[in-house]
């Protein structure tokens, strides 16, 4: 088990998405909703994103996050709703595991604000508009290699791109190179 969750709810399916997307909400412990979406994809990849309903309209909504202001009144610094989130986010993964064998996760874990300003970060801003080892990455990375045990599951990091996939062992179709060709096409159609 993951701990702490929050009560979520599926709320249907994102009609504008051009891939089958499932969307869950949730409320975090500041009372703010947050959309959780579950992209399908080919060869059984489930892609994570989330992102505070109040930023849907965004095109950063991935990217924004709460400001100091907010976590001061709160008298907080975020990183227990922060935990609280993720454990939220591992249990829905978990159902839907539990339902497919062959699902595989992936994330990219988007950049901050820092990390995309060219005059401090240059280096790891790729053409494509990625950016190399980001923060989040490396979070959730350490985060789900706790749920996803190596004996069920292949952790594959795309460290250039700072994208991720839990790839079910089950999932025999899913080779390496079709994983890289994914992410390839991912970021060059969707992101």
């Amino acid at each position: 088990m993951t701990g702490i969750i929050l009560p979520y709810r599926s709320v249907g399916k994102d009609r504008n998405s051009i891939v089958k997307t499932d969307l869950y909400s949730f409320k975090c412990t500041f009372n703010v909703s947050y959309i959780l979406e579950v992209e399908h994809h080919d060869f059984d990849i489930f892609i994570i994103k989330f992102f505070q309903k109040n930023h849907r309209d965004s095109k950063k909504r991935y990217t924004l996050l709460n400001t100091s202001k907010f976590l001061k009144q709160r008298n907080s610094n975020g990183t227990k709703n922060f935990l609280i989130i993720l454990n939220t986010i591992i249990d829905i993964i978990i159902n839907i595991y539990s339902v497919n064998k062959n699902s595989s996760f992936g994330f990219i874990g988007a950049p901050t604000k820092a990390e995309l300003n060219k005059s401090v970060n240059l280096a790891n801003i790729n053409p494509d508009g990625t950016v190399a080892n980001t923060k989040r990455f490396n979070t959730y990375g350490i985060y789900v290699s706790r749920y996803f045990s190596p004996e069920q599951f292949q952790h594959i990091q795309l460290e250039t791109s700072s994208g991720y996939l839990i790839k079910s062992k089950l999932n025999t179709k899913l080779t390496l190179n079709r994983v890289e060709s994914f992410f390839k096409d991912y970021i060059e159609n969707y992101c």
